[in-house]
């Protein structure tokens, strides 16, 4: 359904090796979590790796922890017009993020998400 090929100008990307109808999982993975006191890893280099759940984002409170996800969605681009979003969920086995179509995507396509979901965030003027 979907596969990691380089994308000119931008890296590694994921692409449609098939028509995708909206809604469609194209993939659940697992989510690392790091509490801010077992970071060892520099936040400014692997910056670009990390998500926030936006259901924990509030404006000047501490980070309260951070989240790696494992799988595809970490070589997505951003996109102003993005045809994915990932939506979290959270059960007995831990937390993970599902990469869902938000419109039909034509096979070739680019899956793009907009990585800061903004309208998900309580605080949004901080990120505009």
């Amino acid at each position: 359904m979907i596969q990691v090929k380089h994308i000119p100008h931008k890296g590694r990307g994921i692409i449609a090796t098939q028509n995708i109808t909206k809604g469609t999982v194209l993939e659940v993975a697992p989510v690392g979590v790091i509490p801010p006191e077992k970071q060892t890893m520099n936040p400014k280099g692997v910056f670009k790796y990390y998500f926030v759940r936006p259901s924990e984002y509030n404006e000047g409170q501490e980070v309260k922890a951070y989240y790696l996800i494992f799988g595809l969605v970490s070589f997505c681009n951003h996109s102003q017009e993005p045809n994915a979003h990932v939506h979290w969920t959270e059960n007995e086995d831990g937390i993970w993020s599902n990469l869902i179509c938000q419109q039909d995507i034509q096979e070739g396509e680019e899956v793009t998400l907009f990585y800061t979901n903004i309208g998900e965030y309580m605080d949004r003027p901080r990120f505009v």
